[in-house]
């Protein structure tokens, strides 16, 4: 669900980029910025911002459950070979 709703809104973004691109006052620079062309960079730089992360959602996988996954398969590990070299070595689970 978050998958499609981020999905959603890169796109909507996407044509947003694409309706006022072209509208956006993007006049040459001659070393001072006026008001309108410093908006359209603003614009276009949180733009490109809100974009990217909508990617990063999209691409991006669901880190929990492999962390979660690894743990799982490590502890059952744990409990098979490192207890008992514990118990030989003498180390005593700590009762807190």
């Amino acid at each position: 669900m978050k998958k499609f709703r981020a999905l959603s809104c890169f796109i909507l973004a996407l044509c947003l980029v694409f309706y006022a691109l072209p509208r956006l006052p993007l006049q040459g620079f001659d070393g001072m910025l006026d008001q309108a062309s410093g908006f359209s960079l603003v614009w276009t730089a949180f733009a490109m911002l809100v974009i990217g992360s909508n990617l990063y959602q999209v691409i991006s996988t669901d880190r929990t459950g492999l962390d979660r996954r690894a743990r799982k398969r490590g502890s059952r590990r744990l409990g098979e070979w490192k207890r008992p070299v514990m118990v030989e070595k003498g180390y005593r689970r700590s009762r807190i």
